[in-house]
């Protein structure tokens, strides 16, 4: 028996044995990534290996990370409702998933914000660059930090909220970029919010959702832009519409379609062709780089109206149509959409006028002659006499010619005559 214990006792491991000679090391959450999807990773840092990119930053990053201080970290993978981030050296990190508006991809660089340490897990807790905190008490909110507020009830001034348990309020301008009319609908909801104002002995705490929806707005408008090109046809709502045109979202930014481009027509409402909230197709004409101003064409996807006019509007046929202008010399009249006609202030009446507004006025329907269509010159010639009867010749009465009058000379002098003076015949024997 004291045999069996002796060999029992020289099997068992000594104390020696079982302390390692060299500290075993932590295994890191990039071991556990397959060799293909850390391959990708190095692929997404340009060729370089984490480890790789360590080293060239110093030696100062294996220190210990500050609070509150910005990190350039990479995704190592998305594993539940936590994504896993690699912050240099032996430095690794968590942040909870509902941060992001989509979840990342492994490999992606992203800036972070160092929260604490989680000594249990030997992990650096996280926090993504507004996305919303959570907060217990006022030592955890602050002006600027974007938090987390559940809507509790409304007033006619705004919406009531709470923020972990601290009572907070959203004015109803910094609910959203739009007017709210109906500020039960955001009851029970929870939004994140920037803090405006954080006064912890008034227990006054002011939030604006609208400031997020901007930077959200802003973050959309950078990368719309980025996409967009001259020439280009899409899709947008029509958010606005003013009396010198109408502005259409493209998905973060917006894009004007001047009045002059709204129709082959002339119009003096934008409201005549399309209404808010309409979806409509646009052409990219401009884009400024520096103002972010977006300039669309939105007639120019219809068929220009002159194509095939000769075969729509013919000479000498009669047509109808309302005067849509007056001009000294004429009058212009719609032959259809964009296609105009003009009535030469001579072709208005037989009978001579003094103006085009003593026989024609705007809007008034008129029956007209088709005299020349010059489709290269958008040029058509039109005619209001040629359609009415031509007047009745009247006999103009014969004037009576006037007797001629002799031309003679008025005599120089008293006319001579009477009984008493000689005639002149006494000279040839003749006695008068």
């Amino acid at each position: 028996m004291a045999a069996d214990l002796a060999a029992m006792d020289s099997a068992m491991p000594t104390t020696e044995t079982l302390v390692p000679s060299k500290p075993v090391p932590k295994p890191s959450v990039r071991d556990e990534l397959p060799a293909d999807l850390q391959n990708e990773i190095d692929a997404a840092l340009g060729g370089a290996s984490i480890d790789q990119l360590i080293s060239d930053s110093g030696t100062d990053q294996a220190d210990e990370l500050e609070v509150d201080s910005r990190r350039r970290a990479f995704v190592l993978k998305v594993e539940g409702e936590h994504v896993f981030f690699s912050l240099g050296g032996p430095h690794e990190g968590t942040a909870a998933l509902r941060q992001f508006k989509k979840p990342p991809n492994a490999g992606d660089p992203m800036e972070v914000i160092v929260a604490g340490y989680n000594t249990d897990e030997g992990i650096y807790e996280l926090r993504i660059p507004g996305a919303s905190i959570s907060a217990a008490d006022w030592s955890d909110i602050e002006e600027g930090a974007v938090v987390e507020a559940r809507v509790s009830g409304s007033n006619t001034g705004g919406l009531e909220c709470m923020v972990g348990g601290i009572r907070g309020f959203i004015p109803a301008s910094q609910i959203e970029i739009f007017r709210v009319e109906n500020f039960n609908d955001y009851i029970g909801k929870k939004l994140a919010c920037v803090v405006t104002e954080a006064k912890p002995r008034k227990k006054n705490l002011v939030l604006s959702h609208r400031a997020i929806k901007e930077r959200e707005r802003e973050e959309e408008k950078k990368e719309t832009l980025a996409k967009l090109e001259v020439g280009q046809i899409m899709e947008g709502r029509v958010s606005n519409i003013r009396d010198f045109g109408v502005f259409v979202d493209l998905g973060g930014v917006d894009g004007l379609i001047h009045i002059s481009q709204l129709s082959w027509d002339h119009i003096k409402d934008p409201r005549e062709v399309v209404k808010e909230g309409e979806t409509v197709r646009v052409k990219i004409e401009k884009i400024n780089a520096q103002t972010g101003k977006i300039g669309l064409g939105f007639r120019d996807l219809m068929e220009h109206p002159w194509e095939g006019v000769e075969n729509k509007v013919l000479v000498n046929s009669v047509l109808r149509g309302p005067v849509t202008r007056i001009a000294k010399f004429g009058a212009f009249v719609k032959l259809g959409t964009g296609v105009e006609g003009l009535i030469h202030i001579s072709e208005i009446s037989h009978e001579r006028i003094a103006s085009v507004g003593a026989v024609l006025r705007e809007g008034q329907e008129v029956e007209v002659k088709v005299l020349s269509v010059d489709k290269e010159a958008q040029r058509i010639g039109l005619s209001m006499k040629a359609t009415l009867p031509e007047p009745e010749k009247k006999d103009e009465p014969v004037e009576d010619e006037k007797p001629r009058e002799l031309a003679v000379k008025p005599r120089k002098g008293p006319l001579k005559g009477g009984t008493g003076g000689k005639s002149g015949g006494e000279q040839f024997g003749l006695k008068w």
